[in-house]
């Protein structure tokens, strides 16, 4: 098989980390050949021996990425078997069916095919739950800067501004996201998405692809062993966020709930990484918080993943529906329990080993005191992750992609 892999490469993301995942077990095959086209600033995809990668120019619409086609791109679109669109980019397909007709299969890491902003889509108290239109994309936008000012992010003037602002926004993104991705999703002839809650989302807003969509987890559980040698003999005494501070990611959830517990008597720290310098520390110190929260900026694989598995336990109280976040594999991969939210795909993560809650600051906190007095086998728990999470996702995915045809 000749796999040609379009993958942006642009952010460092859990996209990005499983695609070089995937990559790592596909190039190391002899029944399979791959190169590979990347954006011109590209620098996050895995040094690969002997794939010939090729580099164009890219840009964003919304929450798509366009890559343009010129005439090396068009010769690999001709080598190739079947075109794997690794991390969505979704806009070449159309232009890949119009130079060859060949089976192209699209990874769904997260719902830019439902709707032009991803962590709008769903973020904020499920405005954005229903099928995409104008209205519902500007009601989303404003909401999103409503709750943005609620918790301090923004200002009121900025937020009145933006709201304003969003009744012309709103539609120019819609129906930019409209013209490229209806082309886009009739072009795709599968789609492999990273959860069943992902798969079910999409599904309920794209029933025509339910034929033509199946689950495959992300594989890479591990990924922490590379750095790591054995568990540590004891945990640390604080809890680690690693979700930076975008909001979504429930940060000040989490701020909020870790005041409760000090307040309740619960002396415990908290390690948030990717946070470093932004408006998290303001809060902090609004909560009264910050002298038991040390905040990092983004960390070497090797001392990330050595705190990663001191910790007690990873927090993880993310609002929107998380397709699979990679940061909850690793974790228990490393023998760390996790606290999610009971969004999205984290539910199919943690299984027994953690707890899933509504992300409110008080169900959070509750089982946060929960979590540190429980004790958890690691080895099991290493052994759970590499069966669910591990390579047999990557065989599973070669399997479909060896058995995909072309939509007539």
């Amino acid at each position: 098989m000749r796999l040609l892999v379009t993958t942006n490469g642009i952010w460092y993301s859990g996209a990005q980390i499983s695609t070089n995942e995937f990559l790592s077990f596909l190039t190391n095959l002899k029944s399979i050949e791959v190169k590979m086209v990347s954006c011109l600033g590209g620098k996050f995809i895995s040094s690969l021996a002997n794939v010939e990668i090729h580099r164009v120019p890219c840009w964003s619409s919304g929450a798509l990425l366009n890559m343009k086609t010129d005439s090396v791109f068009e010769q690999l679109i001709r080598w190739a078997d079947v075109v794997w669109i690794a991390t969505g980019e979704f806009a070449v397909a159309k232009e890949i069916k119009r130079i060859k007709k060949l089976p192209v299969v699209a990874h769904l890491h997260s719902y830019e095919p439902i709707c032009p902003i991803i962590w709008f889509s769903y973020g904020f108290n499920g405005v954005c739950g229903k099928e995409c239109s104008p209205w519902l994309l500007i009601r989303c936008k404003q909401e999103t800067n409503i709750e943005l000012a609620r918790i301090g992010l923004l200002n009121r003037f900025r937020a009145e501004a933006y709201w304003l602002l969003d009744f012309g926004k709103g539609p120019l993104d819609y129906y930019g996201w409209r013209r490229v991705m209806d082309s886009a999703v009739d072009s795709i002839d599968f789609f492999i998405a990273v959860s069943r809650a992902t798969r079910d989302i999409i599904v309920s807003h794209l029933p025509e692809v339910r034929d033509k969509i199946e689950v495959v987890y992300n594989p890479v559980a591990h990924r922490p062993w590379r750095y790591a040698s054995s568990f540590p003999d004891e945990s640390s005494d604080y809890i680690l966020y690693a979700g930076g501070a975008n909001p979504v990611k429930g940060p000040h959830i989490l701020l909020n709930a870790l005041k409760i517990l000090l307040n309740e008597g619960i002396n415990i720290r908290l390690y948030m990484t990717g946070a470093a310098n932004s408006w998290l520390e303001g809060l902090a110190r609004r909560l009264g918080v910050e002298g038991q929260v040390k905040f990092l900026g983004k960390l070497p694989d090797a001392e990330y993943f050595s705190m990663m598995a001191k910790a007690k336990a990873l927090a993880l109280p993310s609002i929107w529906p998380e397709p699979l976040p990679s940061v909850a594999i690793e974790s228990i991969s490393l023998g760390v329990p996790v606290v999610g939210s009971n969004r999205g795909g984290i539910p199919e993560i943690v299984g027994n080993y953690g707890i899933t809650t509504n992300p409110t600051p008080e169900e959070v906190a509750k089982a946060i005191s929960t979590i540190i007095e429980q004790r958890f086998d690691k080895h099991e728990m290493k052994r759970y992750a590499a069966q669910k999470f591990g390579e047999g996702n990557a065989e599973k995915f070669l399997q479909i992609l060896s058995s995909i045809k072309v939509s007539t």
